[in-house]
């Protein structure tokens, strides 16, 4: 045996434990052995010193849920009387009857690994759940679950509790009694200190004591805020996040409260390393298969071994766009946490995939019928932009790519989701969710300009003159101009100027610095598709 670890104290049951971890992590296979015996230990299967004892959970590393030698050790396990044995993902197809049968038999329990996670993290969640259980009145807090280990919190050390990340974001919080300070209520509502106070406690060196600290620390009131206790959770060397807890009405039992927040941040790493994985969602081979299948050079069948996402089922792709004049990946990597979030939440389990410009989210095991397949997928999409465009603090805008009948056929779901989102971008449609269909002009437009992009005309034009004067409201106004049928009025509204100045700058300024014709077709159509490349160009820089 390796990687073995027990624990003092209370014991956890394998239903307890199973329950606090989640199917994300371990999932029970669907027999019906008792799973109501204690775990003592989890044990990392080492075939070369099999030492099986009781109330082992038995983490079958390399071995094949399918193959003899796993049946072999789930009756080995029994036999010696150890809670389960967890395997590796069952696979896409039919589990082994054998293994079932020998696990009734032994009556113990046969597990699996989730998808959506790897060895180190699995069993990271396996050993946090069992130290979760020597922690009274915490033990039966769900991992993950920050908000009820936030009121756990708070009844053993008697006050208020936020649990924030490394950057002062409130992950959760306890609720607040009528003496809340006006600091803590300023903090939950924003779910973040007020920057006033955090410039205060940087410039005072507080967090620089805070991330060397090894235990409690403890301010005192000062003004409107009443005194606080403050610990930092580690894993480790890794700092995790930290927990605050604020007097509420009544004056902190500093001792008794400090002991209880010490406790506290041991059991909180385990919630904040489960809150982490959860919200990460993907590892990096999980990204790298579906990033090749995208581009029509992976396999769906790996794919489909690596996360569950049915092969043979419907599948569609979105290509999801947040704009921002902010660094890129920063961006990003927000918007591919908050879509996996945002479908996790609503019992939808994409793959989530980075680009250039957003993120590619891949939806399987779709409606078997087609229309309702399409109407989920719009709706889904719409949803995304309306809700994350709040919290992101900025526009959302979504490709939605058709509907396709097998995994294999993904990427043609991506290429037409990746010309619905040009087409929103590129075109005037004030919509934030498309299909194809819905911004066809735009899309073929796009594919007209993309083929001129890198073409100059050879002689000097209108617009070429208007954009070496330097002056972005003179390019502006033509462009509001001719995007608006040439009618002033709705020109000057859409850029929010008034309408005689709008007049007065394109009549007379407009005009007489690029020498355009605005009577003359050609000349109307030459500038617009120059604006158009000036446009593309602009978002190729994006």
């Amino acid at each position: 045996m390796s990687g073995t670890e027990s624990w003092g104290g209370p014991k956890q049951t394998l239903t307890g434990l199973l329950a606090l971890v989640g199917e994300r992590f371990v999932e029970l296979d669907g027999t019906p052995q008792e799973t109501g015996g204690t775990v003592s230990r989890v044990v990392l299967l080492d075939p070369l010193e099999p030492q099986e004892l009781p109330g082992d959970l038995l983490v079958a590393v390399g071995v094949d849920p399918h193959s003899e030698e796993a049946v072999a050790l789930v009756r080995r396990a029994g036999a010696a009387g150890a809670a389960g044995v967890v395997f590796g993902p069952a696979g896409t197809g039919p589990r082994n009857e054998a293994l079932r049968e020998a696990a009734a038999q032994a009556g113990t329990a046969v597990l699996f690994r989730g998808w959506w996670t790897d060895w180190p993290t699995a069993i990271g969640m396996l050993h946090a759940g069992l130290s979760v259980a020597r922690e009274p009145g915490i033990a039966g807090v769900r991992l993950g679950d920050l908000e009820g280990l936030a009121k756990a919190i708070a009844v053993q050390v008697g006050g208020s509790v936020t649990i924030e990340d490394l950057d002062s974001n409130v992950l959760a919080y306890s609720p607040t009694g009528q003496g809340a300070d006006p600091v803590r209520q300023a903090t939950i509502l924003a779910l973040k200190p007020p920057e006033g106070r955090l410039v205060d406690m940087e410039r005072a060196g507080f967090f620089r004591q805070l991330w060397k600290s090894t235990d409690v620390l403890y301010r005192k009131a000062q003004g409107e805020a009443p005194e606080r206790l403050i610990v930092l959770v580690r894993a480790g060397d890794l700092p995790l996040g930290s927990i605050w807890v604020a007097a509420d009405g009544k004056p902190l039992v500093v001792a008794d409260a400090t002991d209880a927040l010490r406790s506290a941040a041991r059991v909180a790493v385990a919630h904040l390393l489960h809150d982490r994985a959860r919200r990460d969602g993907q590892d990096q081979q999980l990204l790298e298969a579906a990033r090749a299948l995208l581009e029509g050079r992976g396999s769906a069948e790996l794919l489909a071994e690596r996360t569950g996402v049915p092969r043979a089922e419907r599948c569609a792709v979105l290509a999801v766009h947040a704009a921002s004049g902010r660094a890129g990946e920063q961006v990003r990597d927000r918007l591919a946490k908050s879509v996996f979030r945002y479908c996790v939440e609503r019992g939808r389990l994409p793959v989530v995939v980075p680009t250039g410009h957003g993120v590619l989210m891949l939806l399987g095991g779709l409606s078997k019928d087609a229309a309702a397949a399409e109407a989920h997928v719009s709706q889904l999409g719409r949803a995304l932009a309306r809700d994350l465009a709040g919290p992101l603090g900025l526009r959302v805008r979504i490709g939605v790519g058709e509907v396709r009948e097998r995994l294999d056929q993904a990427p043609e779901s991506r290429r037409t989701a990746d010309l619905a989102l040009g087409g929103l971008l590129f075109g005037s449609s004030a919509l934030d969710c498309a299909r194809v269909a819905e911004v066809a002009d735009s899309v073929a437009l796009l594919h007209f300009v993309d083929a001129l992009r890198d073409q100059d005309p050879p002689v000097e034009t209108p617009v070429d003159r208007l954009v070496a004067n330097g002056e972005t409201s003179l390019v502006e106004t033509l462009r509001a101009y001719l995007d608006h049928s040439r009618e002033k009025a709705r020109a000057a509204d859409a850029l929010g100027v008034a309408r005689s100045t709008f007049a007065h700058r394109l009549d007379q300024t407009v005009v007489r610095v690029s020498g355009i014709d605005l009577d003359d077709p050609d000349a109307r159509l030459l500038a617009q598709l120059q604006l158009r490349l000036l446009s593309r160009r602009a978002l190729d820089r994006d």
